[in-house]
Parts: C-alpha cells; structure tokens; sequence
C-alpha cells in the first residue's frame, strides 16, 4: 500500500508548545456510558503517556464524571446550555478564548457531523490546523504529532500533520478499539462553563419529528441497508421492516438516496455516515469502495445479491445470492415467528466466523 505524506500549515503560528497535554470534546450522545467518546479518551490517553493531562469537555449532564476518570481524564469541562442542548457554533465560540489561552498539544473530536462542524469552526476561529477523518495518531522521529487518514476510496492512506508549531484539531472516525480504564488514577476536577443558546442571527425554519424506531445510524447496533437492487421505494418498506424486527436501524447506499427512495440522513459512505455496527445487512448492495469505506468497521456483513461476483461478496461474513424481493419476506417472515428476545442478529445470520462463499437462495 502507498503511503502520502502531506502537511497543512495554519494561517496563524502558535509558536511553541505551552503545555503537554490533550483535549478531548464530547459531543452529544458519545458520553459515557454511550461508548463514543471512549476510543477518544484512549487515543488522548496514549498521547499524554506517562505525565501529560487529558481535558475531557461535555456537552451533556455531568453524570460520568467518575467513568470519565476511571478512563483517564483528569480534568472535566461541562458546557451547560440553558436548554440542555449545545449548539456546534455556541460551543465552538465558548471554547475558543480557552484553547487559546491554554495551548494544548492537539485537540480531539469524533468525525460526526456535530464534532466535524466544530473542529472546523474552531480550526477556523484559531487559525488551526484541521486533521479531518483520522483513522489513528502517530509521532514522526521528531516526536511531531501525524494523524493517519485513508484518502482516495481507502486506496491509500495519507500521514498529515501541522506545521509551525500549529495547533492540530483532529477527528477521528468512528469504530475504533477502545483501551480499558486506568488504574490509580486521581479523581478528575470538574469545571462548569455557561453556553448561550443558538445565536440568533440562524432561525429555525421547522422541525421534523423523527420516529423512535428510526435509530440514529451511528449508534444502532444492527443496520440494514438498501441499494439499487431493492429496486423502488415501496421495496425499501421491507428493508425498514427487517431493520425493526432486529431492532436496528434502516440505512442506504448513495445510488438509492439519489433515486429518492432514502433521505440523505440514511446515507452510508464517504459522503454519508460512517458506521461501526455489530451486524450490517446489505440487501441489492453491490459493494463500492465509496459505499464499503462507510462499514469497514462493521463486525459482522450480511450481504444479499444476485449476482454472484459482486464486490460485496468479498467483504461479507455471510453470503445470500437471491432477489431481495424474494429473501426478505422470507426472513421476514421467519423473524415473526421467534420471540423478540430470540431475535438476535449476530447468532441468526452466521455469528461471524470465518467467510463462507455465496448461499443460494433458490435451492
């Protein structure tokens, strides 16, 4: 595999490291015990390794404060929003003037669409360097912080670092191992810090109500996909259909967005969401890189195609070759007959031992 080496110089020089130690900025539903923030806390952890501090910011209750700890932070920032809610662009402000004055050696947030509005923003406001969509962080012999990012469909991998002695704001992708707690650790101190509500120069036009079946992408741990070869919209109701019976959510390749048969919010890809499920089922799937790239970190693939040398069968655990149209009812119909608690997707669907070749559905 190639490897590129590129470095992105800021607009503004932070001159030399002030302290040694590493921010770590929670954004909504990646608090503990959610396990999002975790491989965050382990990667700044590593970092900081043996006397350096981690910085934990939350926008959320306080109430993890001890696993937080137990995890390695030794201090805990807490936005506290009048409404419970902390907008990217107010958290990006708050935290501004505190990262400048404090001068930390880089910054860490999850590559989500809420931490990736941030990290450019505050990339933006301080003249820093941004390190998007990191796969892991490394020292170059200069001991020089390199974040390593997948580039070009994954075909390569690129090692990116600031230069002049700017100030790295890095996301990191999702579906990283996390490390356990630490032992002997001190109990972390706790810091409450205001945040005004949205600014008001943005308006809310409406909301949309979001059913409570349709889990959010990045967090469910079983999601069934659709591509172009659930052929309509009405073939996606048995997608969704399947995703409620394993108590999953419903997602989608690009091609199937496009064709109106998914909003853009079930979109999974490269230029869609970026997930790391127990169980991934792709139904008429064909199994792009740009698609792939998006369930790399998927532990167990499912995956439903007729034909026979699709990509997607060299990345699927368990193969089906067959119609959708006719496998799903099927399944379908067969999970209607469990009881819920039987429903388990991972032991159903091959448990993820080894690759088998293609089953076909029609013997």
């Amino acid at each position: 595999m190639s490897v590129t080496v590129f470095a992105f110089r800021s607009t503004q020089e932070h001159g030399e490291q002030m302290t040694s130690s590493v921010w770590v900025i929670l954004g909504p539903g990646e608090m503990p015990p959610a396990p999002g923030g975790l491989p965050l806390l382990a990667e700044a952890r590593r970092l900081v390794e043996p006397a350096g501090g981690v910085t934990v910011v939350l926008t959320g209750p306080a109430a993890a404060v001890e696993e937080l700890a137990a995890q390695g932070a030794t201090r805990i920032l807490v936005l506290d929003a009048a409404d419970g809610g902390v907008d990217p662009i107010a958290a990006a402000e708050v935290l501004t003037e505190r990262l400048r004055d404090e001068r930390p050696e880089t910054c860490l947030l999850s590559a989500s669409r809420w931490g990736s509005e941030v990290a450019g923003r505050l990339a933006a406001r301080l003249g820093a360097a941004l390190l998007p969509g990191c796969v892991g962080l490394t020292r170059d012999g200069a001991g020089r912080l390199e974040g390593v990012r997948p580039v070009y469909g994954s075909r390569l991998v690129a090692r990116v670092a600031a230069t002049g002695g700017s100030l790295p704001i890095v996301t990191l992708r999702p579906g990283s191992e996390s490390a356990g707690g630490v032992s002997g650790r001190q109990p972390a101190t706790l810091e409450r810090i205001p945040c005004p509500a949205r600014p008001d120069w943005i308006r809310v036009l409406g909301e949309e109500q979001v059913p409570p079946e349709a889990l959010d992408l990045g967090e469910a741990d079983v999601v069934v996909a659709g591509g172009l070869g659930v052929g309509s919209r009405q073939g996606f109701a048995l997608v969704e259909e399947l995703a409620g019976l394993l108590g999953g959510a419903m997602g989608a390749t690009r091609m199937a967005v496009d064709a109106g048969w998914a909003p853009f919010s079930r979109q999974i890809g490269l230029t869609g969401r970026i997930i790391s499920p127990r169980v991934y089922v792709a139904c008429g799937i064909s199994g792009s890189p740009h698609h792939m790239d998006g369930v790399r970190q998927a532990e167990l693939v499912v995956a439903i195609n007729t034909d026979r040398h699709a990509p997607i069968f060299t990345y699927a655990d368990v193969g089906i070759l067959g119609d959708v149209r006719e496998v799903l009812p099927a399944l379908i119909a067969t999970l209607r007959r469990l009881r819920p608690e039987a429903r388990d997707a991972a032991a159903l669907l091959g448990g993820g031992t080894g690759r088998p070749g293609p089953l076909d559905a029609r013997s």
